[in-house]
């Protein structure tokens, strides 16, 4: 038996129940609470994600996208000093901008490694199990970095997007290059993470974990492009990738759909979706932070089970397509 956990950042309930979308992603669903950063003052990808691999409140992973003492985590310790040094004296809203200025230069935010959350004593869904995750949002991989998936769009997206502030106060995210090539660029994100998800169904895992930044992209761009039907397109892209997954389940596998937040004006809300194939797994699901313990519920624990060489056949299998199809 196999868990898929589809992560669509940004999937909001009520869009896709007000298009009539919800169903098309799993049969049972419904809108769970999500998590404001104090200091942002709104809900965070970046913290987000390790509290519903986790179970457990930002405040007690110590996992923050951003702090008043701290500021931000940057990967270049350079900045991360001067990033800590700032806090504290220069207004946050100005160091919100400097942030995504560098940002849409390439300069990447620090990131979580599994062995950074058992250094914190903190559990996930991952442990004890033959697991896979991918692009999990800080929670990078050996997996990650061999197939080059994207976790970190501000950086790894900087040639097609710009995410600025306007003269009316509102974050605005901008293509910097034309529309129909940054569909494609984040269109092939998410395919080729979808890919893996594929290949690796017929590898007996315990769980598959994938995150999916496709919709949260195109929610942040809905107000710029100002096309009403730009985005139910896109989100009907994602109801059926989603259930071309569901299809290749076999009956005793399961398929979770979760977001971290939900998106509307191209704005990070609280309508946060979350569903499954099976019925059980949505019981009693209320926020975020019930998610961990409905995947261990659903999920099996195999024993003798050598991940790392499962990982290692998985990165070998997706090179292999991508050679055969002259891609390498």
């Amino acid at each position: 038996m196999t868990t898929v956990v589809l992560g669509w950042d940004g999937l909001d309930h009520e869009v896709a129940a007000s298009t009539g979308l919800a169903d098309r992603f799993v049969p049972h669903h419904r809108e769970i609470e999500t998590i404001d950063n104090p200091v942002l003052g709104e809900p965070h990808t970046q913290e987000l994600w390790p509290s519903i691999v986790t179970g457990v409140h930002p405040a007690e992973t110590g996992i923050r996208a951003a702090t008043e003492d701290g500021g931000t985590d940057w990967d270049d310790p350079r900045i991360d000093r001067l990033s800590s040094a700032a806090a504290g004296i220069v207004p946050e809203d100005v160091r919100t901008r400097v942030g995504r200025w560098l940002r849409n230069r390439g300069a990447e935010l620090d990131a979580y490694e599994p062995a950074d959350y058992a250094e914190r004593g903190l559990s996930t869904v991952f442990d004890g199990r033959s697991a896979l995750p991918v692009a999990v949002p800080n929670y990078r991989t050996e997996t990650d970095a061999a197939l080059d998936v994207v976790y970190d769009r501000g950086a790894q997206l900087a040639d097609y997007l710009t995410v600025e502030e306007g003269e009316d106060g509102e974050v605005h995210h901008d293509p910097s290059v034309p529309l129909p090539v940054l569909e494609q660029r984040i269109a092939s994100e998410a395919a080729s993470k979808l890919g893996v998800v594929e290949t690796a169904l017929h590898r007996g895992y315990d769980l598959i974990f994938v995150w999916l930044g496709y919709l949260d992209t195109v929610g942040h761009l809905a107000p710029t492009v100002g096309d009403d039907g730009w985005r139910r397109r896109h989100y009907e892209q994602a109801a059926r990738w989603t259930a071309d997954v569901r299809d290749l389940l076999g009956p005793d596998d399961a398929l979770i759909v979760t977001a971290d937040h939900g998106l509307q004006d191209g704005e990070h809300s609280h309508s946060t979706f979350y569903g499954a194939t099976d019925e059980a797994a949505v019981e009693g699901v209320e926020s975020v932070l019930d998610v961990a313990a409905a995947v261990d519920a659903v999920t099996e624990r195999s024993s003798g089970t050598d991940v790392a060489e499962r990982r290692a056949g998985e990165v070998e299998s997706v090179r292999s397509n991508l050679e055969d199809l002259g891609y390498i």
